[in-house]
């Protein structure tokens, strides 16, 4: 079953996309598409495949046939650190910090593709070298600013509360300015008021910015999304606004339990 929905300014999507590993369909004509300025979830139970499109999004896996479209335009080869070039950020499942690095030195390397002095330039002492350090470094703390976490720059993750180093993970992504920010699970791990401040904050990214979001928090998705995608074993089963799919029935049966239960 497909579905084409009255998407307006897609600015990310996913055109029949399907990926078999160890024999396994993972993904079997995978279609989405995340419309401009606003947040669209991607859900499903364990297994159903929304990492593995994080991941073909991202350019960590090839997938065996389909395209990805951003702004309209084919992407011919996708590469993971060609992904913040094109407009587009992820965050990991857990954190993903280097733990010998500091927060700050964390969110730094979210923005070192934005630094055009290379391994040689350093070397040669390039006259630019600490001028574009120096503004990712501040770029960097005004982003930690804005996560009210910027005490946290000068420690080392292992020192940092769970939800503080996801946090630091989200600043990692965010100092890029991406147009699109790839959220995935971000409210793993952390406190129901955690939650409800991270509700706000997404919110507050758009239209600015244009966030897609796996999460198994059904609240946290309900109350942030415009559009919500679901997958089961690999294949889109509903998509629609949160009323849609908090109705359909595959989706009560499959995922949410007949009372609504994540």
């Amino acid at each position: 079953m497909k579905y084409f929905l009255p998407l307006t300014d897609p600015i990310l999507e996913l055109c029949e996309i399907s990926l078999k590993l160890s024999g396994l369909q993972i993904l079997d004509a995978v279609s989405i598409g995340v419309p401009q300025g606003t947040v669209t979830g991607l859900i499903g139970p364990n297994g159903a495949g929304k990492t593995t499109v994080f991941n073909v999004i991202s350019g960590f896996v090839l997938a065996d046939s389909g395209t990805i479209k951003v702004d309209g335009k084919k992407q011919k080869h996708v590469h993971p650190h060609h992904l913040t070039k094109k407009g587009i950020a992820r965050t990991l499942q857990g954190v993903g910090l280097f733990p010998t690095m500091s927060a700050l030195e964390n969110v730094m390397i979210g923005g070192s593709s934005q630094v055009r002095s290379g391994i040689i330039a350093q070397a040669l002492a390039m006259p630019w070298t600490d001028v574009e350090q120096n503004r990712l470094r501040a770029q960097s703390m005004a982003v930690l600013g804005e996560l009210n976490i910027a005490d946290a720059a000068n420690r080392l993750p292992g020192e940092l509360p769970y939800p503080i180093q996801k946090r630091v993970a989200l600043a990692r992504a965010l100092v890029s300015d991406p147009q699109v920010l790839l959220l995935d699970e971000p409210a793993g791990g952390i406190s129901a008021a955690d939650i409800s401040e991270l509700a706000e904050l997404i919110r507050s990214w758009v239209p600015k910015r244009t966030v897609l979001l796996v999460e198994h928090h059904m609240e946290l998705v309900m109350e942030v999304c415009d559009l919500i995608w679901v997958l089961d074993a690999g294949k889109v089963i509903a998509a629609g606004t949160p009323d849609e799919v908090r109705r359909d029935p595959a989706v009560l049966a499959a995922y949410l339990g007949e009372d609504g239960a994540t």
